[in-house]
C-alpha cells in the first residue's frame, strides 16, 4: 500500500466513525466507507455540474438543518462521467471540517435533489483545502434500516 493510498484509508476510516459515530436519529445506517474516493476534488472537465441546480432546489425544499449546511457553504457539485453502469458525486465545501450534522444535512440534501433514480454509488464531501472530509456508499442511505422502517 503506497503512502496515498494509506492516506486516504486513513482518512475514509476516519470519516467513517464520524459519520457512523452515536445518533440519536435513525436517519442513516452505518455504512461501509470506500478507501478509493479521490483525495482531491475531481476537476470538472468532462463530469456533469450542478451546484447552482443543487442550491436552489435546498433554498426551496430543503429542511432548515439542510439550508443551513448547504447555501453558503456548498462551492462545487459535480458527478463524474459514468463508469459503466454507475458513476460518483462530489461536493466541495468552505467547511474546515464540518461536525457529524452538518455533514449528514448535506448528504440527505444530496439524495433528496439526486431522487432514487441516482445512479451515483459515492458521494465524496471535501474541505476548503480540498481534502476528503467524508465519504459514502449511498445504497446504504437509500435504503432504511430495519430499526427505522417501522416508522
Amino acid at each position: 500500500m503506497n503512502r496515498t493510498t494509506a492516506a486516504v484509508a486513513a482518512a475514509t476510516f476516519a470519516a467513517a466513525l464520524v459519520l457512523t459515530s452515536c445518533t440519536t436519529t435513525t436517519e442513516a445506517p452505518s455504512t461501509h466507507q470506500p478507501v478509493s474516493a479521490p483525495t482531491v476534488m475531481p476537476s470538472v472537465s468532462g463530469a456533469e455540474t450542478g451546484a447552482e441546480e443543487f442550491i436552489r432546489f435546498v433554498q426551496e425544499k430543503g429542511t432548515s438543518q439542510q439550508r443551513t449546511a448547504v447555501i453558503g457553504h456548498v462551492s462545487q457539485v459535480a458527478r463524474s462521467a459514468s463508469q459503466g453502469d454507475h458513476r460518483n458525486s462530489y461536493i466541495a465545501t468552505d467547511y474546515p471540517q464540518p461536525d457529524d450534522a452538518t455533514t449528514r444535512a448535506i448528504i440527505n440534501a444530496y439524495l433528496a435533489w439526486a431522487g432514487p433514480a441516482d445512479d451515483a454509488v459515492m458521494l465524496v464531501l471535501y474541505t476548503a483545502a480540498g481534502t476528503v472530509m467524508g465519504a459514502v456508499e449511498l445504497g446504504a442511505w437509500r435504503t432504511p434500516s430495519p430499526a427505522s422502517s417501522g416508522q
